[in-house]
């Protein structure tokens, strides 16, 4: 999921030992089920961005 990271600078190593810098201000890509970036949504500090979120098809006229 593509979140934005409004925290202060952090260093993360997830899972299969990939490392993220999360700087302030930065959009990037998260697994949703890692429990640090559940802690980090619930803090605040990550928000995903609105462009990641579906988007629903028009209703199709007759």
């Amino acid at each position: 999921m593509l979140y934005r990271y409004t925290g202060p600078l952090t260093a993360l190593t997830l899972p299969g030992g990939q490392e993220v810098i999360l700087t302030p201000g930065a959009t990037v890509e998260l697994p949703e089920d890692n429990p640090a970036i559940a802690t980090l949504v619930a803090l605040g500090r990550l928000k995903p961005e609105p462009a990641a979120a579906p988007k629903k098809s028009a209703p199709k006229g007759d």
